[in-house]
């Protein structure tokens, strides 16, 4: 009874350190993504409401039940990632050409991983830098200020990452924290000014949204996904916290998340020319914490990154491990828990990487295309494999619903080419 006590009390310990270590880039979503939609849409309440249905349902479908549920169940020694279904999929299939499709997916995958890795601090960053606009006396900063920020921001996040995971999750995590709960409170003081919004939860408004736009609303789906960027972080980085935690944590993250979306939707309604959703919401709310509040999403948007940079030492070291990628030094930053490295040659890559990509872009908007492209395909390609693991395997429930979400996450991914 005892030894159960101190497991629950590890797991939910976990469980707050996930906040800092996997949470960061779905969490700082609500930031630039209705943001991002909206430059292509009307505000008008149809709209609204059937973007909001949209976003409710990718996070569902997506994140929900592809990694949360499905993904998360196939690990290799508590591992997860691209690699690890590459590595499940191979002990099950007889030598020929799907052992060569096989790798061919994994390569695809890991490459728009790593790509994913390099947007995910740009253009996270870049949409928090991009709030102090809302400052009076900052009103009329140039972008290429902006830019400098971010990138000097960027520069000192890669530069902790050698004092290893777990210290950095006890720091990020309170943060993360703090964060998730503002996204809530001041989604619910909105949405509490007009709770009929909450009939977006029916599917019917986001499928009734994609029928009258036509084209519009199937290019539209190319920024929505933006809404599940940090998905695939989920199951890379089980191998740092395990799944139950995770699991855990994303319940509480995803009400954080709903009711902030739902709120944005408010605000929106009642301000149709806002440009920046999030930032205008809460200068209008109480613009006496607004500087806080700034202050606390540039934190978020640093840990958004922290989670993408872990995630891809976990992805490179299982390559190491597997031979697609050739030996580099890997450093232990833990003595408990042997999945929390550091890699010096590929933080310092991705480093120069973030920083030529933030100079080369300059604003978050400019960057969405690209990362929805980087995120669909990874996902998509991930899907084929889980559907070829379950169908090999004859889980055939679970084979249903990875056919029907990786349907979905193609649609996302066609409309981003």
């Amino acid at each position: 009874m005892k030894e159960y006590a101190i497991n629950k009390k590890a797991e939910y310990a976990n469980a707050f350190k996930s906040l800092g270590v996997v949470f960061g880039d779905i969490g700082t979503s609500p930031i630039y993504t209705l943001t991002v939609v909206f430059l292509l849409l009307k505000p008008t309440a149809f709209n609204i409401i059937g973007v909001i249905s949209l976003i409710i349902w990718t996070l569902t479908t997506v994140v929900t039940i592809k990694y949360v549920w499905l993904a998360m169940s196939l690990s290799k020694r508590g591992e997860g990632g691209t690699i690890v279904l590459m590595e499940i999929l191979l002990r099950l299939l007889k030598p020929g050409k799907r052992v060569a499709f096989t790798l061919l997916l994994a390569y695809l995958g890991v490459s728009l991983l790593i790509g994913d890795g390099i947007i995910t601090p740009a253009i996270s960053i870049l949409s928090a830098v991009e709030g102090v606009r809302f400052l009076p006396a900052f009103s009329h900063t140039l972008q290429i200020e902006l830019a400098f920020v971010a990138a000097i921001i960027a520069i000192i996040l890669f530069l902790f990452q050698r004092i290893g995971t777990d210290k950095v999750a006890v720091a990020f995590a309170p943060i993360m924290l703090l964060w998730f709960l503002a996204l809530l409170i001041s989604g619910l003081l909105y949405f509490i000014q007009a709770p009929w919004v909450i009939k977006a939860v029916n599917p019917f408004y986001a499928v009734q949204f994609l029928c009258e736009h036509g084209f519009i609303g199937f290019l539209t789906l190319s920024e929505v996904i933006l809404c599940a960027t940090g998905g695939e972080a989920l199951y890379a980085d089980m191998g740092q916290l395990k799944r139950r935690p995770i699991t855990k944590a994303w319940c509480f993250v995803f009400v954080c998340l709903l009711f902030n979306y739902m709120g944005q939707a408010v605000y929106l309604i009642q301000h149709p020319e806002a440009k920046n959703i999030l930032f205008g919401m809460i200068a209008h709310q109480a613009g006496f914490l607004y500087l806080p509040f700034l202050i606390l999403s540039i934190f978020a948007t640093v840990i958004a990154s922290q989670a993408m940079i872990t995630g891809i030492f976990s992805i490179v070291y299982q390559a190491i491990n597997t031979r697609l990628m050739p030996m580099l030094r890997i450093d232990y930053t833990s003595d408990k828990i042997k999945e929390q490295i550091y890699i010096p040659v590929v933080n310092w890559f991705m480093l120069i990487s973030v920083v030529f990509i933030i100079f080369l872009f300059q604003s978050s908007d400019k960057l969405a295309a690209a990362y929805g492209l980087a995120v669909t395909g990874a996902m998509v390609f991930a899907g084929i494999m889980m559907i070829m693991i379950f169908r090999i395997t004859k889980h055939w429930v679970k084979f249903s619903f990875t056919v029907f979400v990786t349907l979905i996450v193609a649609i996302f991914f066609a409309s981003t080419l």
